[in-house]
């Protein structure tokens, strides 16, 4: 019984060191390998670790001296530990927003939804706003692919805050997508008013109009839901 109570202890050790050291990628594959929504498979990870570490306080409890104020104090270490180590390692998010700023009454008529019109007038989706060597939309924009890979008929586009159309070229290589087209932004003077300056920003268009409006900060796991199911 002391070996397989060994062996279970080091099982919960090993999956606690997952769930936090690990929990970006067990988001990633709950959202692409098992097709969870991608709010489930940001919490996922933190169950895990719940759960893993209530059975290994649990193994630990029955091991302790009878005490109660040492059992309870041992409980709360272990618990800021597990918790404490995830939080550090995985910075918490609390700015997100899910259906991000209205903007049916705000900036009719602007270059992006002009350029649409023109250029893709059945334009249903996600406009994203960046900047060359912006570190944040590196990071915004592959997560783009992969909600158009899970919604094939959601359209996406980047702009790019730039002139030169090569430094467009040098900027998706960056980033490594190449599904949905990247191109210069239309009239950057009036353009800059949809974002603020704030790289990346995401808008949302339908029926030829920019209807909702994120901030990188905004626009996380809670929006990507709602974009997916198509603002219903």
């Amino acid at each position: 019984m002391k070996l397989i109570s060994r062996i279970l202890a080091v099982l919960l050790i090993v999956g606690i060191c997952l769930a936090i050291f690990r929990s970006e990628y067990l988001i990633q594959y709950g959202i692409v390998q098992l097709n969870w929504g991608w709010m489930f498979s940001y919490l996922f990870p933190k169950g895990l670790l719940l759960v893993l570490t209530s059975l290994f306080v649990w193994m630990v409890w029955n091991k302790l001296s009878p005490s109660g104020w040492f059992r309870f104090f041992s409980v709360l270490i272990l618990f800021g530990i597990s918790v404490g180590g995830y939080l550090l390692v995985n910075k918490p998010y609390i700015e997100w927003v899910k259906k991000g700023t209205d903007m049916t009454t705000e900036l009719v008529g602007n270059p992006v939804e002009i350029y649409l019109g023109h250029n893709q007038p059945d334009f249903e989706g996600v406009v994203c706003l960046a900047l060359p060597g912006c570190p944040h939309c590196e990071v915004a924009i592959p997560k783009l692919a992969m909600m158009q890979n899970r919604v094939p008929e959601l359209d996406v586009v980047v702009f790019i805050f730039t002139e030169d159309s090569l430094e467009v070229s040098s900027f998706q290589n960056d980033v490594g997508v190449h599904q949905f087209p990247f191109d210069i932004v239309p009239d950057a003077d009036n353009s800059i008013e949809l974002c603020r300056g704030r790289f990346p920003t995401f808008l949302y268009v339908r029926n030829g109009k920019v209807i909702h409006r994120w901030f990188s900060s905004e626009f996380g796991y809670p929006a990507f839901d709602w974009v997916e199911n198509r603002l219903q």
